[in-house]
């Protein structure tokens, strides 16, 4: 039972944007199965109404699908689906989590889990913060679409005073990597590990951020940069991203 499911899942996945329709040979290929294997599953899925066959022998996903997308939607908000991951990543870090979201060129905390450590981070829901420095800031500015990015990167260099080649430059190696990690940058004596969210569109509107104090986080920074990667490829899953690897 569950083998059919996952290859189930696995037709689903086949299809994206730039493919949204594919032969039965195409769909066979991807998923790896036998031709005739993958007929008798894909038969099944154009009789119960979740794969079209068009005229040109092509398969593709039918509006039952978005249907079903948009119940999703409508019913569970980010903050839903991602208390549970959020929560085991504070009990596996240790530390505070926060779950923020960029909003008008500032960073908005929606969600956090604190650590019962005397020595904390304390960020409440709700706070906003202008888009300048910390790893969380950096993390949301560096996925910015390109016009919004250039107003929110020249405000940041007149606060700071850095180059504007300097923080252009580690914005794209924030990107390229899809994480950040500041040591004292906003507030002295605190660590921020910061990883993106994606959605189904691939856009990065959400990240999750690990805080806690230098002297405590930063002997362990590879080891939290693993965990608060693996949390939100999580959470981007959960959102319908495809996502990459976790940095080793």
């Amino acid at each position: 039972m569950m083998r059919a499911v996952e290859r189930t899942l696995a037709i689903f996945e086949c299809f994206s944007n730039e493919r949204p329709s594919l032969t039965l040979q195409e769909i066979a290929n991807r998923i790896r199965l036998a031709k005739s294997t993958t007929f008798r599953l894909v038969q099944s899925l154009d009789e119960a109404g979740y794969l079209v066959r068009l005229d040109n022998q092509e398969y593709c996903l039918s509006f039952r699908i978005t249907r079903l997308a948009g119940l999703v939607r409508s019913t569970l908000d980010i903050r839903q689906l991602a208390r549970t991951v959020l929560a085991e990543l504070a009990r596996r870090s240790r530390e505070t989590v926060t779950l923020n979201m960029v909003s008008d060129r500032h960073r908005v905390c929606i969600d956090v889990i604190d650590t019962p450590s005397p020595l904390m981070s304390v960020t409440k829901p709700g706070e906003r913060v202008r888009l300048i420095d910390g790893a969380t800031a950096k993390t949301l500015m560096a996925f910015l679409p390109k016009k919004e990015l250039q107003k929110a990167v020249a405000y940041a260099v007149r606060v700071t005073g850095k180059k504007r080649a300097d923080f252009v430059k580690e914005l794209a190696r924030i990107r390229d990597a899809g994480y950040a990690v500041t040591h004292g940058e906003r507030v002295l004596g605190l660590t921020a590990i910061t990883a993106a969210v994606a959605d189904r569109e691939g856009d990065v509107r959400y990240c999750v951020t690990v805080t806690g104090p230098t002297v405590r986080l930063q002997p362990r920074v590879q080891e939290l940069v693993r965990l608060v990667t693996a949390a939100a490829s999580d959470i981007s899953r959960r959102l319908g991203a495809k996502v990459r690897g976790v940095p080793k």
